[in-house]
């Protein structure tokens, strides 16, 4: 078991975190003029998003809401769905945040399945309602910890998707340990131009409202000016994101980050794996700031950090667990892997969910005596430092080898005519080795030919990991929060000849 040795400093919390809620009052009662949210010209303040959380949540009752209804959230980012959502935690309800622009079948699964007795988005009640629905002036009880908070469906690259259940305790767990990495307090404007309708973006409201500190929403990277103007305009402090999102702003190189790098106190960068070039370059723009990148899953919340800087000599893992989560790597017979050997890859914390909305099979497997199997392939090191080898489901068996996709992307994207890469097995045409690593690749200017690249991999893995074949594409699979799905690669591929 590796408990964490996380070097990073810890906050000392002034407010404690029971539940989001309660810590959010009670920066709402000490500095209700402080602004918490702004969103282009509007600015809400502590206290004034308090009273409408406090309405919403009146609203809601008036509606039928009791305690354990779900709650639907489907629409774009704005101070109203703050309200709502912090609304429904206050009335005892289960926030269920949905994209708004899902496939209609998506979504109507989703809504059938969390069956929800309130919703707003397309098709039901207009969020912006709650922009002037009448202040009630009921009493809200504390929300238990153990009592669901939030149901989140994973956005999935298989499958159907898994519906996440949080708990009060769970959200207010992380948020403690993200706050005490991130080191984010009172003073800091925090750009966010992630939905908060997804987990991530939704994260960072919570733990900068809990920290105190402002939320300027920004809708995404696709108008990169946006965010820039955004970071100069607030004179922001910290800047969080995908890293499909820093892909598009380090385009822009010194023009774009630059003007910031002597204000920006920290950045957190999640959701999915980041090429190593780009961590380079943003060190290279951003010398003093705190580039944290983070490795969790909607089940897990960034239960391990890296600091680029820091920790410039192990770019090649997701670093260390945050403090009070617990790593342990298991065989797949279910014992503990050896020291510093692959295998199975288990958290353990008080942030880690009870289990899956309505798939109780699943959970039995998932979660198990307080640990949760993660489906990741990984190993720990002496030091404390995480490697991931690939999902469990995405190795390839080359001849009784067991090959990472991961490991053989990173080698491909280090070559300069590689702008990304994604690998899978596929028979082998030979029938000798049963399969073989096929690789997409997206080109970087005149890209390079097969055997250029063969080479390339030759001199930095073991041969039996050369791809066998290379496709060129005009862009990999990816989910909306920038996750690969090799399924569809899987899917559309042919065997090498």
């Amino acid at each position: 078991m590796h408990r964490a040795p996380f070097d990073g400093k810890i906050v000392p919390e002034d407010v404690p975190i029971s539940t989001i809620v309660e810590a959010f009052a009670e920066r709402a009662a000490r500095h209700p003029d402080r602004v918490a949210l702004i969103a282009g010209a509007r600015r809400v303040t502590y206290g004034r998003l308090w009273e409408r959380a406090r309405a919403a949540a009146s609203d809601f009752a008036r509606a039928g809401v009791a305690p354990g209804d779900r709650v639907l959230l489907s629409a774009p980012s704005s101070p109203a769905f703050a309200y709502g959502y912090l609304g429904a935690h206050l009335v005892g309800a289960v926030a269920v945040p949905l994209d708004p622009h899902a496939p209609a079948p998506r979504r109507e699964e989703l809504i059938r399945r969390a069956s929800p007795k309130l919703a707003f988005g397309p098709g039901f009640r207009d969020l912006e309602e709650l922009e002037s629905v009448p202040a009630g002036k009921d009493a809200f009880k504390r929300p238990a910890a153990e009592s669901l908070a939030d149901l989140l469906f994973t956005t999935g690259t298989t499958g159907r998707p898994k519906g996440v259940r949080l708990t009060h305790g769970n959200l207010a767990a992380a948020a403690r340990h993200i706050n005490a990495v991130i080191g984010n307090g009172e003073d800091d404007v925090e750009v966010v131009p992630l939905p908060l309708y997804h987990s991530f973006g939704l994260g960072r409201l919570r733990c900068t409202l809990v920290a105190g500190g402002t939320v300027v929403l920004v809708e995404g990277f696709k108008l990169p000016g946006e965010v820039f103007s955004a970071l100069e305009k607030h004179q922001a402090t910290g800047l969080v994101g995908v890293p499909a999102g820093f892909a598009v702003l380090l385009r822009f190189g010194a023009k774009g980050l630059g003007p910031s790098a002597g204000r920006l106190r920290y950045v957190e960068i999640g959701s999915a794996a980041m090429p190593p070039a780009h961590k380079h370059a943003l060190m290279e723009l951003l010398p003093t700031t705190r580039l944290w990148m983070h490795y969790g899953l909607t089940e897990a919340s960034r239960s391990a950090f890296i600091e680029f800087h820091r920790h410039r000599e192990r770019l090649d893992t997701v670093g260390l667990p945050a403090p009070g989560v617990r790593f342990r790597v298991r065989t797949e017979e279910g014992g503990d892997a050896r020291p510093g050997t692959a295998g199975l890859l288990w958290i353990a914390g008080d942030h880690v969910s009870p289990g899956y909305w309505d798939d109780p099979e699943l959970s039995s497997r998932i979660f198990q005596d307080g640990w949760m199997c993660t489906g990741d392939v990984a190993h720990v090191a002496a030091d404390g430092f995480v490697s991931l080898h690939g999902r469990k489901d995405d190795m390839i068996n080359v001849g009784g080898f067991n090959v990472s996709p991961d490991e053989v992307e990173r080698a491909l994207e280090e070559h300069p005519g590689v702008r990304e890469a994604a690998c899978i097995g596929v028979p082998d045409p030979r029938q000798i080795a049963g399969h073989v690593v096929q690789a997409f690749l997206v080109p970087r200017g005149e890209g390079a030919t097969d055997d250029e690249l063969s080479a390339w991999v030759a001199a930095r893995l073991e041969p039996y990991k050369i791809p066998a074949r290379y496709q060129r594409v005009d862009s990999l699979p990816r989910t909306s929060s920038g996750k690969l799905v090799r399924a569809r690669l899987r899917d559309s591929s042919v065997a090498p000849k």
